[in-house]
């Protein structure tokens, strides 16, 4: 809506934009069918399955679970797998509802995880499945990863988490972290933007297509570094070098993320708070992306004590989610 008065008024000029809205009619988002006319060569050696599409190849360990040395030729390589993640660097709304304590356990429950099982499938038209159960061990909570290589190499990431039988306190997320060396600054997704926006702060981001350097996404005017920079709605990511080798992420669902230069463990000074501002940290060459299904709200109803709007928390006993993995 705008003011459409033949002449500006004392109040505000012809054109001045009072109030816009963006409305949503269906569906969320096409993916297009990957795969046709490529062909997948699969192979083992030992403990190594070795697969092949094209100027596309990789390696996955049937002991340890891992995919590694996955490369495209005269491209993008990417020596490890994003690996399951769960904390955020408290926000002073946080500390006002005393998430950093009664929250806690999810601080490190990515570190120490068991292989239970590893399983192969067997190879069809689309690719080949290779699903890894693993266990929580600080939290006692099993969790499985598939990764599904599709017949033009790249991965399709199903990730599950079932805490049935468990009792712990709500997740402050549930999603995926990636470190990226530093020539891959240039950003371009299509989701909410351009500011930071979260599940309960999101209605003025509208979805579309954006782009930027990693370098301005974090945001540096909070009094006391903590978690930002996040997007959600976001239907793809893409972080690429200057010649345009890079990694694409596509949700299968809508998926949230951030790229910052700044960890969360960097952002995050524990139980209590540290009286330090953001030009304290210093920013890290490599790249944190987070590639979420989704992030507890930041709430704001006061920041003394409220906790986010209960819809806006994690508080389900299973979550799952799936993205594909394109090298660029």
């Amino acid at each position: 809506a705008t003011i459409s008065n033949a002449s500006t008024n004392e109040f505000m000029p012809v054109g001045h934009e009072i109030a816009r809205e963006q409305l949503h009619f269906r569906g969320d988002f096409p993916l297009e069918k990957v795969g046709a006319g490529k062909s997948l060569e699969v192979n083992t050696n030992g403990n190594r399955l070795i697969f092949k599409s094209g100027d596309i190849t990789g390696e996955f360990d049937t002991k340890t679970g891992l995919i590694q040395n996955y490369r495209k030729a005269n491209g993008m390589q990417l020596a490890r797998m994003p690996e399951p993640y769960f904390w955020r660097a408290p926000t002073d709304n946080d500390f006002g509802s005393k998430m950093p304590a009664t929250l806690g356990i999810w601080r490190a429950a990515h570190q120490n995880q068991k292989v239970k099982k590893v399983e192969v499938g067997q190879q069809t038209a689309e690719g080949i499945s290779l699903k890894v159960s693993l266990e929580l061990t600080g939290i006692a909570v099993p969790y499985t990863i598939e990764y599904f290589i599709q017949n033009d190499g790249s991965i399709r990431v199903t990730a599950d988490m079932d805490m049935t039988g468990r009792d712990l306190p709500e997740l402050p997320r549930f999603g995926m972290r990636l470190q990226l060396p530093p020539p891959f600054e240039n950003l371009e997704y299509y989701g909410r933007g351009p500011w930071e926006n979260y599940s309960d702060r999101k209605e003025a981001s509208f979805i579309g297509l954006y782009s930027d350097k990693v370098k301005n996404q974090f945001t540096a005017n909070y009094v006391r570094p903590q978690e930002n920079g996040y997007k959600t709605d976001v239907r793809w990511i893409r972080l690429t070098n200057d010649k345009g080798n890079g990694i694409q992420f596509s949700g299968l669902q809508p998926i949230c993320f951030s790229a910052l230069h700044y960890s969360a463990e960097s952002m995050d000074p524990g139980v209590g708070k540290k009286q330090q501002h953001p030009t304290d940290l210093r920013p890290d060459k490599n790249i944190y992306l987070h590639i979420d299904l989704k992030q507890r709200g930041v709430g704001g109803d006061d920041s003394w004590g409220s906790l986010p709007h209960e819809k806006y928390r994690l508080l389900e006993k299973k979550y799952g989610y799936s993205y594909i993995i394109s090298l660029l």
